[in-house]
């Protein structure tokens, strides 16, 4: 029965990898990558070869949230989806960032996983509020918007083209996700906003 259940999941691995080559992840995609690279199968992905681009390139693929938000199913199956897509994606965050401070090279990644994790967040937020589903504590999504505006202001780490990307994906995703946050929260987010914006204006 465990030889039985062991062929089972290399055949079930095996087919989530060959569907990641040819076509736009599912919410179980993502669980299924992201627990091969938790138990050693897989590295992170990254930019350096072809292979793992096309992994990486499929992990931030707008292309996924869109599939999920056109799906003929309910609002509460979308959300349910994205939401596993956006933990899922918190995860990778503090996998990259851990890297990164570590010294591997892997700061343009991390910042498209950001960005990406924004765009999902933004998704997640307006369905939030089409469903009047219940978010609980917003403290996580602030947490999220503010790691994303100190990135973006960290000029040691991140090259200018990259603080600029984040910065300009805050500013885009940032209206649809404030909606969910508290009133002190997104006071807080706002001054952080605008001095996000000074820095980048003032810097050479």
């Amino acid at each position: 029965m465990r030889a039985s259940w062991c062929v089972w999941l290399c055949l079930a691995l095996t087919i989530t990898a060959a569907r990641a080559d040819d076509s736009q992840w599912t919410s179980r995609d993502y669980v299924d990558f992201y627990f091969r690279h938790y138990n050693g199968q897989v590295p992170l992905p990254h930019l350096r070869d072809e292979k793992q681009k096309a992994l990486f390139n499929h992990l931030v693929d707008p292309g996924n949230i869109a599939r999920i938000e056109q799906a003929s199913v309910s609002n509460g199956e979308k959300l349910r989806q994205l939401r596993i897509i956006l933990a899922i994606l918190g995860s990778y965050r503090a996998a990259y960032n851990v890297a990164v401070i570590v010294g591997e090279p892997l700061q343009q990644e991390l910042t498209l996983v950001q960005i990406h994790t924004l765009e999902v967040a933004d998704a997640v937020a307006k369905l939030v509020r089409l469903s009047h589903a219940d978010e609980g504590s917003s403290t996580a999504w602030a947490t999220l918007v503010e790691g994303v505006i100190e990135s973006a202001g960290d000029s040691k780490r991140y090259s200018s083209i990259q603080r600029t990307r984040m910065a300009d994906a805050v500013t885009l995703h940032y209206p649809a996700i404030s909606a969910v946050l508290s009133e002190n929260e997104r006071r807080r987010l706002d001054e952080a906003l605008k001095r996000m914006k000074q820095a980048l204006s003032a810097a050479p």
